[in-house]
């Protein structure tokens, strides 16, 4: 069965200078365009379940209600918590994205939503894949800006004037 016809996925991005930006994956979304689609079972990935909610139309409406718990990960990603050495909800994301976080200071976080299709059917994009080949798995396109850039500004969130 299916939930919906449409598939829209949130994307995170953060950046240190406001100019460049990085695209934190979850380890169960789509993210990259030439990311496999995932398999997991029985249970999905808390973070991954969770936002995928978002991408339930009106997106702002859902963000603004049901799902505002999004602007606290937010917040986390803009704090430093290594100083404290909390850092166990790093587990929730990707390692490539564990990683980037390591090496990066995050001055700046967005959230954009994107119309995800498959760029092929499956059973035509899994034999180049299984001989080694590139495959680009995803197409996407932009839907719209979930939250503005925005920094840490005396101890809370506010929006970058970027």
């Amino acid at each position: 069965g299916r939930v919906g016809t449409s598939r829209y996925e949130p994307i995170i991005a953060v950046s240190e200078d406001g100019v460049e930006w990085t695209e934190l994956e979850l380890p169960c979304k789509p993210g990259n365009v030439s990311r496999r689609p995932c398999f997991c079972a029985p249970y999905h990935y808390r973070l991954d379940w969770n936002i995928w909610f978002i991408g339930f139309k009106p997106h702002q409406s859902m963000l603004q209600r049901r799902e505002s718990w999004l602007f606290r990960l937010v917040q986390k990603l803009l704090l430093d918590d290594s100083r404290n050495g909390d850092l166990s909800w790093h587990s929730l994301l990707d390692s490539t994205a564990q990683s980037h976080l390591k090496k990066h200071p995050v001055k700046y976080v967005k959230a954009d939503m994107y119309h995800y299709e498959m760029k092929q059917p499956l059973w035509e994009a899994l034999p180049g894949w299984l001989q080694g080949e590139d495959v680009t798995w995803w197409r996407r396109t932009f839907e719209e800006t979930l939250i503005r850039p925005v920094q840490i500004y005396n101890g809370s969130l506010a929006y970058a004037n970027l």
